[in-house]
């Protein structure tokens, strides 16, 4: 294909290796261009095979980027290709030879096996499962990180039940203060749990106690520490409860210990719904903490213990008014328990202070196709565009023109074009006009055009709006 090109093009490429295409080297940005992204382009992949074979650790570099990029959203390949692959990961992982390169503006070092592992990882598992398994087999030694991408990454999301086996056999073998390895192997058998039932849960739950009982007896560790160990365990007790771990001493212990916001509160909710302690505990925490942010956790978690708990409801409406909480999961598990109503709604949207306003746009964001099912806040919206006046609050009618924009309500353009008549601010003039000029039907872009006619001042300042749309490539910022 190439002809006498070929040692050009690979004597071209050793003189320097990027693996993107910004680089404040001239000739690596134009190598990267003119000769790399061509070849990626043609789909070539025996000449990034070709050229990976190669002795020279910048041609491997090469090689593999280009393999990177031709695989990356391709998950078959031809039989004889897929046994060139496979000899090429074991190859890429054993490479410890150092590649100094340019990755933007930042000189970098790395090995060879260390810089490819995130691009081999993100490749589709059917293409490199089995030869990462027979590496991590075979490998010698304590686990570096390395090996810790391809147990996350790759063993961990097969469905194999011997991937069980090979995360344990890995977990025993690494570092006793590598806190960052251990929560590589919890979030490993995250994973796993995903595709297959466990089998050795109750080497797990040691394992996973060992974990947790390691920072015990420590003292006077230091920041960083603290924040990896807060991490770790907090994955522990979520991945605990996922897979149904005997962890319950250890978990209650560990809630009736929090004082921040822990985001899989209501995972370990779905474990120990029917526990007492816990369900006196999370009531607890609700009665006498002050932290907005802990508060919507403990209400999720509520969310998953309704059942259990008489007055919830209250419990649920209450809170979220006293603290003023506005967070899209919350108010997506409200929903999902029937709590959010077109009567409350339409007295939030009548009380139109800037909270109450706020909850409104995020529910109505989630849940666009209310707008058509509740009647009563439909009229609610066209009535407040129909009588509103510039002598009045703007709060509102600013809050129905974003809705207008972010959902695209074409059913409310006619009456916000009525309502740019009256308008005196220019920032509402703007959001009033603005889906009619990206999203309106033709009529209504005449009735503007027409008074655009009958008011010149009007329409100086839709050409002006218009034409400074079509500069900023029509981004609209309110």
């Amino acid at each position: 294909m190439y002809g006498s090109n070929k040692n050009k093009i690979i004597n071209k490429l050793r003189q320097g290796y990027t693996p993107v295409e910004i680089s404040p080297k001239k000739e690596l940005s134009s190598t990267f261009k003119n000769i790399f992204k061509p070849i990626v382009k043609r789909k070539d992949l025996d000449f990034f095979f070709e050229l990976y074979n190669m002795e020279e650790v910048i041609l491997k570099a090469w090689g593999f980027l280009g393999i990177y990029h031709i695989l990356e959203e391709k998950n078959d390949i031809q039989e004889e290709d897929q046994a060139k692959l496979h000899s090429i990961v074991i190859d890429l992982l054993s490479e410890k030879s150092e590649i100094k390169y340019y990755g933007g503006s930042i000189e970098s070092r790395s090995t060879l096996r260390e810089h490819h592992v995130t691009r081999l990882v993100d490749l589709d598992n059917s293409l490199i499962l089995e030869p990462v398994l027979k590496y991590v087999k075979s490998f010698k030694g304590t686990p570096d990180s390395v090996i810790m991408e391809l147990l996350e990454h790759v063993l961990s999301n097969s469905s194999e039940n011997t991937m069980e086996e090979v995360i344990l056999n890995c977990s025993r073998l690494i570092e006793s203060n590598a806190i960052r390895k251990k929560i590589s192997i919890v979030k490993s058998f995250e994973n796993l749990g995903q595709s297959i039932v466990l089998q050795q849960k109750r080497d797990i739950t040691s394992l996973f106690k060992e974990y947790l009982a390691f920072f015990e007896d420590q003292v006077n560790v230091d920041t960083d520490i603290l924040s990896k160990k807060r991490e770790l365990e907090e994955l522990i007790f979520k991945v605990g409860a996922e897979l149904e771990l005997e962890l319950e001493k250890e978990t209650l212990q560990f809630i009736d210990s929090l004082e921040y916001p822990y985001d899989s509160l209501d995972i370990v909710a779905t474990k120990y719904r029917k526990n007492k302690e816990f369900q006196s505990i999370l009531l607890t925490k609700l009665q006498k903490s002050e932290n907005p942010h802990f508060i919507v956790e403990v209400l999720k978690a509520i969310l998953v213990l309704k059942d259990e708990i008489s007055d919830w409801k209250n419990l649920i409406i209450d809170n979220v008014k006293k603290y003023q909480l506005i967070d899209g999961d919350l108010i997506s598990a409200m929903e999902k328990s029937n709590l959010i109503s077109e009567k409350m709604i339409l007295s939030f949207l009548n009380k139109a202070d800037d909270w109450s306003l706020k909850f409104v746009r995020e529910y109505l964001i989630q849940n666009p196709t209310k707008l058509s099912e509740w009647r009563e806040l439909n009229d609610l919206i066209v009535e407040k565009l129909k009588t509103y006046t510039s002598s009045e609050d703007t709060d509102v009618i600013e809050f129905i023109f974003s809705l207008i924009i972010d959902l695209e309500l074409k059913n409310f353009l006619e009456y916000s074009l009525n309502t740019f008549k009256r308008i005196e601010s220019d920032k509402l003039k703007k959001m009033a006009i603005f889906p009619i000029l990206k999203f309106g039907e033709e009529r209504l872009l005449l009735k503007l055009k027409d008074f655009m006619k009958e008011n010149q001042e009007t329409g100086k300042f839709v050409m002006q709006f218009l034409n400074r749309l079509e500069r900023n490539e029509w981004r609209f910022y309110y």
